[in-house]
């Protein structure tokens, strides 16, 4: 799994490229690929969240 902020960026990436295009069905591709990877971050924090949380516990 990657870190939560390669997933923030390429979500950003999305966004931006959203912005560029003016044909609405390219927009609306890339404003679902952008929720899709702020969902992927969102889910990657948490995971990463709980790992640090368990080594610590351990530690």
């Amino acid at each position: 799994m990657k870190h939560p902020e390669e997933y923030t960026r390429s979500a950003e990436q999305c966004l931006q490229q959203a912005k560029e295009h003016s044909t609405g069905e390219i927009r609306q591709a890339r404003l679902t690929e952008a929720a899709i990877w702020a969902r992927l971050a969102q889910a990657a924090a948490t995971v990463y969240a709980a790992d640090r949380h368990e080594a610590s516990e351990q530690a």
